[in-house]
């Protein structure tokens, strides 16, 4: 497998909690707290493929030692994408799909989200 790139996306400067997951079987919300007391992010993504909810924040600190508190990250060479597509996800969908791999980074869990689309913070 390729190493996987984590490219933080700094539009939410400090450390979140999840406060809540909504997802209707197409789109996901994720409802983040911020612990500067600044209120609750909301993180859209459309046309959700796939996600996955882990309790084990620790594995992406590993990965990105010293990247800060940011909680959003765009995923290349994507280990995810990778065994979806491998068990199954191409034979429904071809190669033809351009999907994105998101990652949402807290104190206390990650959650990797695939998408065709990108994200809006609403």
């Amino acid at each position: 497998m390729n190493s996987e790139i984590y490219h933080p996306i700094n539009l939410i400067d400090c450390e979140c909690s999840i406060n809540s997951i909504d997802y209707n079987a197409t789109d996901l919300v994720v409802e983040l707290e911020r612990f500067d007391n600044k209120g609750i992010v909301r993180v859209e993504f459309k046309e959700v493929f796939a996600y996955r909810v882990t309790l084990e924040h620790f594995r992406i600190n590993d990965i990105l030692e010293g990247a800060g508190m940011a909680p959003l990250y765009e995923v290349k060479n994507s280990d995810y994408y990778s065994w979806l597509m491998q068990s199954g996800m191409k034979v429904l969908y071809g190669d033809t799909l351009k999907v994105r791999h998101f990652a949402i980074k807290t104190t206390e869990h990650i959650i990797d989200i695939l998408t065709t689309n990108s994200y809006t913070l609403i």
